[in-house]
């Protein structure tokens, strides 16, 4: 199973890189926001540290732009084009699914829809560059000198605890929404009412 490859890369390296950049990214955004709301945040989607989008956005970006690495300039474009999209389609869906959004850009001066945003976007294309010839070198390296023997186990350890976690934490988020939509139906109730009063 671990041999299975996807655009050239093993199933192997593409489990263990979506655990590190969803680790990554939920230290990165869980300590910017902390810092700036001044107080401990979570910015996980699930309750555990991993910030899944980071994970899933470094992972597909990767295996997509991995073709153009060589051309910095294209890489950049891309790495702006590609994680935007990204963004918003994940905003789309995650509004859809549990009728809430995890991010808000309206304030931004640059934005679509409150989704994305212009900074945003010049930073992923500078992330990107930074993942393919910075970052994931060093990462893949660690990988390899690790070996199979533990990081497999631990794989798929992590993905066992990463499971639960996710279905657990969209069972949450499920009932908030329900409640939230309660909450409005009560509150356009109590609106109709005391217009008719």
């Amino acid at each position: 199973m671990w041999n299975i490859q996807i655009a050239g890369v093993d199933i192997y390296h593409i489990v263990n890189w979506f655990y590190i950049y969803s680790f990554l990214g939920w230290l990165w955004e869980s300590s910017y926001v902390s810092i700036k709301e001044k107080k401990l945040v979570n910015r996980g989607f699930v309750t555990g540290p991993v910030c899944t989008i980071y994970g899933f956005g470094a992972v597909i970006v990767y295996l997509i732009l991995k073709p153009i690495a060589g051309n910095i300039l294209l890489l950049y474009i891309c790495g702006v084009i590609v994680p935007t999209i990204l963004e918003y389609v994940t905003a789309v869906l995650m509004e859809a699914l549990f009728h809430t959004s995890w991010w808000d850009y309206s304030k931004k001066k640059i934005q679509i829809n409150g989704r994305v945003c212009l900074l945003n976007s010049v930073l992923f294309g500078l992330a990107c560059v930074l993942l393919c010839h910075v970052v994931n070198p060093p990462v893949m390296a660690w990988l390899f000198r690790i070996g199979e023997k533990y990081t497999v186990p631990a794989a798929s350890f992590l993905f066992g605890i990463y499971l639960m976690d996710n279905i657990l934490s969209v069972r949450s988020a499920i009932q908030l929404s329900n409640r939230t939509e309660k909450l409005h139906q009560l509150q356009q109730e109590v609106r109709q009412h005391l217009a008719a009063a």
